[in-house]
């Protein structure tokens, strides 16, 4: 069946990738409510066409037919608009496409291999919708382009890790469901059955949580933060999960889970004060004396402060089930949204992509800062890279977020990947795109930029 695969809309344009490298097919297009009509398409590369000349802020909606069997896509619609960074996919919050699991793409992840191609993934949610379809792509010319390459079902809130030269994936089978890990033996082409590393359960009676949270190797071992809880249930706890990293990572029965997951203590030192759900999408990385903790991810919107702080707990690297251990609250300009954490060598500091709020607004997304550490206590804030608060633009923050980002470093610079909301996005956290981005010269200096 002749299908659509990927959405790419952009200033004016819009790329759309099909299932079929070849074929012979015609393009039908209609802005909402009026009659399709065929349109003249431009092959960019095999299975990927371009059609030009439309009007930004519109709606949109488009399906080929393949011309020799008369086969019909399904209806997607699109909305152009100028968009910062490479699109790599795109749906509309009206595009039922990918029902039941959702209508917004989030939780990026990336991956650089061994040949230099680059992996990356999303998954597709909506507030009471199944939230258990992930959606894999690829470029081969370092992100300028991008291509559909599978899917993975059931499979939410997914990490792409590299181990050993193959590809997994760590996620969940549904929100708050059983936490699975997938492989694959063709890097991300196809994916075998996945096994249950932690049985969980659903938003009402809580169950494991995280995101595309880093995967650490440590002392022989694989870390990874996962909390337990839900929204619902008022509490995420903390815990970490682990697996000997020379042992056969797809036998389940080689995983060690914290035996109990930390609740948040408003009593610890240096909290903030009032209602909180507490930590979450935590971070696991090692501390320059050696010690492993979990940088997490601290509620604090309706607290006093109510932005600017993070928490750290101590992991147990000698007992893996050990249950974690209060550290330190740190100054930290990010931390209502999920962020990660990564330890450079080059450069020997810690960095972070944040969604930078303030007093007035702590949760806002639309100001995307690069943050860096020599100690992960003290942080400095080493350039904006995506300001849309300040910049004029016609959406304010309710409609504009570069948020949940992961990344990989590439020699001097940052490749990154946003869950970005903008150009008619439902909202600033339902979003609209998956971007990828490239910071040159991450750790240069200001003059240097």
């Amino acid at each position: 069946m002749i299908e659509i695969m990927r959405l790419s809309p952009n200033d004016g344009y819009l790329e759309m990738e099909i299932n079929r490298e070849r074929v012979e097919m015609t393009v039908f297009l209609r802005e909402t409510e009026r009659m399709f009509k065929r349109v003249e398409h431009q092959i960019v590369r095999p299975g990927v066409v371009k059609i030009s000349g439309f009007e930004n802020l519109r709606d949109y909606e488009v399906y080929v037919r393949e011309n020799g069997s008369g086969e019909e896509s399904s209806r997607r619609l699109f909305k152009c608009g100028k968009t910062p960074g490479r699109v790599i996919n795109y749906i509309h919050p009206k595009d039922k496409t990918y029902y039941p699991s959702g209508d917004s793409p989030a939780s990026p992840s990336i991956v650089k291999c061994s040949d230099g191609r680059l992996i990356v993934s999303h998954d597709i949610f909506a507030g009471g919708c199944a939230q258990n379809l992930s959606k894999v792509f690829f470029s081969d010319d370092q992100g300028n382009s991008w291509n559909y390459l599978s899917e993975i079902y059931p499979c939410f809130w997914g990490k792409l890790f590299i181990h050993r030269d193959v590809l997994y994936m760590l996620g969940n089978s549904h929100e708050y469901g059983d936490l699975l890990l997938f492989k694959s033996d063709d890097f991300g082409k196809s994916w075998h059955k996945p096994e249950i590393v932690l049985r969980g359960g659903n938003r009402i009676t809580g169950g494991p949580h995280k995101g595309p949270m880093p995967i650490t190797e440590h002392k022989g071992r694989l870390w990874t933060a996962v909390d337990y809880g839900s929204w619902t249930v008022g509490e995420h706890r903390s815990g970490v999960i682990s697996v000997r990293s020379d042992c056969d990572i797809s036998d389940p029965e080689n995983w060690i889970s914290s035996s109990s997951f930390l609740p948040y203590d408003p009593q610890w030192e240096g909290t903030a004060k009032g209602e909180t759900i507490g930590l979450l999408e935590g971070n696991v990385v090692v501390k320059p004396d050696g010690s492993l903790v979990n940088f997490l991810r601290y509620q604090t919107n309706l607290c006093e402060p109510n932005f600017g702080k993070a928490i750290y707990l101590y992991v147990d690297d000698e007992k893996p089930a050990s249950e974690l251990r209060f550290g330190k609250v740190v100054d930290f300009p990010g931390n209502l949204s999920k962020f990660s954490i990564y330890y450079d060598e080059r450069t020997q500091k810690y960095w972070s992509l944040v969604s930078r709020g303030d007093a007035v607004n702590p949760g806002r997304r639309n100001e995307l800062i690069l943050l860096s550490s020599v100690n992960l206590d003290d942080w400095e804030v080493e350039r904006v890279v995506l300001d849309y608060e300040h910049n004029g633009w016609h959406e304010d923050r309710d409609k504009v977020g570069f948020q949940y980002v992961d990344f990989i470093f590439d020699q001097e610079d940052i490749l990154l990947v946003s869950r970005t909301g903008i150009n008619g996005a439902r909202s600033f956290h339902d979003a609209n795109y998956i971007t990828f981005h490239r910071i040159e010269n991450y750790s240069g200096s200001a003059k240097d930029r």
